[in-house]
Order: C-alpha cells, then sequence, then structure tokens
C-alpha cells in the first residue's frame, strides 16, 4: 500500500473558519476523543454502538442505491482519520481513492495510522487542505464523493456542491450522510422552549429572535466545532440551489442520523 500525503497550499484562506480548524486540529484536545488512534489504539471505536449504527446505515445505503466501486475514482471529504473509510472501501476494487480534510493532525498522522493497522491494499492520496482547493490537486474526475458527519460543517454548503458538480463524472453519485436528525418530537418540545423563553424574554431573548422560531434558533449552532443544523426544506434549497432537483431522503433505524443521497446526470439530476 502507498500513501500520497499532499499539502494544498490554500488561494482562500480568508474564506476558512480559522476557529474550527484550530478545534479540530488541537492535538491536545484530540487525545481525549474516540479517534486518537496513536494513544487510544482501535478498540473503543470498533465497540462503539453509535460507529456501527453509523458503519451499518452507509453500508446499507450503498446497497440500496448499488453503488459501484470497481474502477471508480472515489472521494472522502472532511474524512478526518478515516475510519470509515478503512472500513466501506476495504477489500473494493475501486481505481482512487482520495481523501481530504483541513486538520493536518488527522489527516496526516492519524489516518496512515488506520490504513495501515487495516491491512489497506490500495493506495491512498491523503490531503490537507480546505476541499474549495480540491481543483489544484489535478483535473480529476470522481465517481462516488462520500461525506460523513461533514456536510453540516460546511460554511458554503452550496458553493462546495456546484464545485463538485464540476470535477464529477456523469452518473456520479454523492453521499451525505451522518447528518443529525431531529424528531417532532424533539422540535415540538423545543418549541416550547423558545416560545417560554419569548415571552417572559428571557436574557432579553426577543432581541435576537422572531415569535416564530427558525431551525437555527431551535436547533443551535455550534460555532467552534462549525455545525450548522438544517431542516428538511433547507436541505431541499441548498440541493436545488447547487442544481439538484432531486435527492433521496433516508433515516437509519436508530433515528440518529439522516442521509441523502444525489446523483450527477448530464450536469442535472
Amino acid at each position: 500500500m502507498s500513501l500520497n500525503l499532499i499539502k494544498l497550499s490554500s488561494k482562500g484562506d480568508y474564506l476558512i473558519d480559522q476557529e474550527s480548524i484550530k478545534y479540530w486540529d488541537d492535538e491536545e484536545n484530540e487525545k481525549h476523543k474516540i479517534f486518537n488512534f496513536k494513544d487510544r489504539g482501535f478498540n473503543d471505536i470498533e465497540k462503539s454502538k453509535k460507529y456501527i449504527y453509523l458503519l451499518n446505515h452507509i453500508n446499507t445505503l450503498f446497497d440500496k442505491h448499488k453503488v459501484d466501486y470497481k474502477n471508480n475514482n472515489i472521494l472522502s471529504i472532511a474524512s478526518g482519520s478515516c475510519w470509515i473509510e478503512s472500513q466501506i472501501f476495504q477489500d473494493q476494487k475501486f481505481k482512487n481513492l482520495t481523501c481530504i480534510d483541513v486538520s493536518q493532525h488527522r489527516i496526516h498522522k492519524l489516518a496512515p495510522l488506520t490504513f495501515n493497522h487495516y491491512g489497506f491494499k490500495v493506495g491512498v492520496n491523503l490531503i490537507h487542505g480546505s476541499i474549495f482547493d480540491i481543483g489544484e490537486v489535478k483535473k480529476s474526475t470522481y465517481d462516488v464523493v462520500l461525506l460523513c458527519q461533514a456536510f453540516h460543517h460546511i460554511d458554503e454548503p452550496i458553493r462546495l456542491l456546484r464545485i463538485l458538480k464540476n470535477i464529477m463524472n456523469n452518473n456520479g453519485i454523492i453521499i451525505i450522510t451522518g447528518e443529525h436528525y431531529y424528531s417532532n418530537l424533539e422540535y415540538h418540545k423545543r418549541s416550547i422552549k423558545h416560545f417560554i423563553k419569548y415571552f417572559i424574554n428571557h436574557n432579553n431573548y426577543r432581541d435576537l429572535h422572531n415569535i416564530y422560531p427558525s431551525w437555527q434558533d431551535l436547533f443551535k449552532p455550534c460555532y467552534q466545532k462549525g455545525d450548522i443544523h438544517w431542516s428538511l426544506s433547507e436541505y431541499d434549497f441548498i440541493f436545488k440551489k447547487a442544481g439538484f432537483s432531486n435527492f433521496h431522503h433516508h433515516i437509519n433505524n436508530s433515528k440518529r442520523y439522516q442521509s441523502f443521497v444525489l446523483r450527477q446526470i448530464e450536469n442535472t439530476i
């Protein structure tokens, strides 16, 4: 197996949330996380129900949509230490696998440990940099694009999807998975809290909120991590604005995650 470590020289650093990058690339903070394979090994994540459910959900999606790996180019965005990729694409006869992440610690230190540990047999490109600079690597086109627990971290999701349309082959597929899912019950519970805070004006709540709450009012973004929670109608708007007029929506059995499948067919869905 060969690992090709690539560093992108970004032309758009001013567009990147430096606070989020610092959070994800903080090696001291990373030591306490399940993906710190250097110190914790792989036993914790292999026994994690959370990631077992996620992995099973992804495999089900790929089977349901008949995702073909053979002789295909695969791109994984915000892939971190690449544990999910090492499980899904192991023993698959794809042409090329490229993984990109803004955290140098994760993609250039932890990801090689992951692929070596699981005896990955095919070469992998590990790119440290912004996905918005992916065109600087080479004029590649991709058949399968995976965003696992990643899309809700993207500040400019419409811009990202438009870039992907330009670097995808016809009939290419985008799998967006591991997105937060909130039930109707959770929505109504948070709505009640919103109305209470609005009517009693808790900590001047009315100054920044309308009486009818937005999705972000109820499911507050985490600015440090870069988490942005979208409603289903907002996902629909993002996809259509980017040129994907149709998509498939899936909720996993544990109702912890939701996923979206988009296809590129002659530059439209």
